[in-house]
This record gives C-alpha cells, structure tokens and sequence, in this order.
C-alpha cells in the first residue's frame, strides 16, 4: 500500500503465459478476501516468455524486466 493505492507484484526468476493467469487469480482471491480494490498489479521477472506479454495487457498487468524499471511508486 502507497498514497493510498494497493499495489500487488509477483517477483520470479521466469514468467509464461499460464504464470500470468495464476497471478491475476491471486489478485482476485485478495480482493475477495480483503473486499478492497487492487490499483496496479506489477509482474518483475527477467525472462517473460513471448507469449505471456500479451495475456498480461489484456488483463491490466505491468510486467518489468527489473526492479529497478518500475516507475511511479
């Protein structure tokens, strides 16, 4: 939580398109469960296999290369 707004990130060393679907069902279970609205959901890995970028767009997922191309936290 920053400013107000709930961010949720998945940090891992690989990201494919069914890792994708997984962290967007963590995401809803934790707004379920805590009945509160998720701002950003952040996807940081190093090596993101071609297909999962666009599964993570269509669902309003950023995904970064690095920690550190994070930006407006």
């Amino acid at each position: 939580m920053r400013n107000g707004h709930l961010i949720l990130c998945e940090l891992k060393s690989s990201m494919s398109k069914s890792d994708i679907y997984t962290f967007e069902r963590k995401v809803q279970y934790y707004q379920r469960r805590h009945g509160r609205e998720v701002s950003r959901k952040l996807v940081i890995s190093p090596m993101v296999r071609p297909e999962a970028p666009p599964v993570a767009e269509r669902l309003g997922i950023e995904v970064f290369g690095f920690a550190e191309d994070v930006e407006n936290l």
